[in-house]
Order: C-alpha cells, then sequence, then structure tokens
C-alpha cells in the first residue's frame, strides 16, 4: 500500500463526515491506497476488482453506443453514492459518499495531483 497516499486519503475523509471511503485501485484491479470512515471490515481487493471491471464494463458499453469516452461511474445507492472515476493513466479513484452533494466538494484534481507526485515506486508496494 502506499502509505503517504493513504494518510492524503485519511485526511480528505476526516475532513468531510459525508466520505464512507476512498480508495485508489490500479488499472489492474488492485489496490493502492485506501481510507474509509466506515467501522468494520472492507473487503479491499474486492471492491477493487469489482470497480475496475465495472469502468472496463462501462468503456464497452460507450463505444458500442456512442464515439463518447467514459468519464465517470456513478452508483445511486439507497444511502448514498459510489463514484468510479480514471485518476490517470494507471489508476481509478473510488469514492463512497453519504451524499450527492459531497462528490461536488471533493476535490478529485487535489486528489490526481497528490497521486502524480507520490505515485507506487513499483507493483509489489502496491499489493503490500
Amino acid at each position: 500500500m502506499n502509505s503517504d497516499l493513504a494518510e492524503y486519503l485519511e485526511y480528505l475523509c476526516s475532513e468531510n463526515d459525508n466520505i464512507n471511503e476512498l480508495i485508489v485501485v490500479s488499472n489492474e484491479g488492485l489496490p493502492i491506497a485506501l481510507a474509509s470512515s466506515i467501522k468494520g471490515f472492507t473487503d479491499q481487493t474486492l471492491v477493487s476488482g469489482m470497480c475496475t471491471a465495472l469502468k472496463y464494463i462501462g468503456q464497452e458499453l460507450i463505444s458500442e453506443i456512442t464515439t463518447s469516452d467514459l468519464k465517470r461511474i456513478l452508483v445511486d445507492c439507497s444511502n448514498g453514492l459510489i463514484l468510479i472515476q480514471q485518476l490517470n493513466q494507471k489508476s481509478i479513484l473510488v469514492a463512497s459518499c453519504k451524499k450527492e452533494a459531497t462528490l461536488s466538494e471533493l476535490d478529485i484534481s487535489s486528489i490526481q495531483m497528490y497521486f502524480s507526485d507520490n505515485p507506487p515506486k513499483s507493483l509489489s508496494n502496491i499489493v503490500e
């Protein structure tokens, strides 16, 4: 795990009570960093793999229907939303929020910049 990025994500979660979880995932479906305000266990490997699969399925769906690019996927739940969005060429952001308005408060560009400035040094760092 990338501890610097995880600390940054923890900071973002602590600043906004409406954020349940923030996970940065590799394009291969491996968790890179996680921050959670939810009590209990989240299988971050399972969530990472599922979100990566959803992103690729969304891209394929869009390519079959239109000539657009996928920007983000929003999953609307009874108690919040889940955002799946490409951060950069190598990673995906997954954000679980209690309220839709929280997504507009989430500064995704700052997460992108932080991740670009503090990338994992190797794949072994991601898996640890």
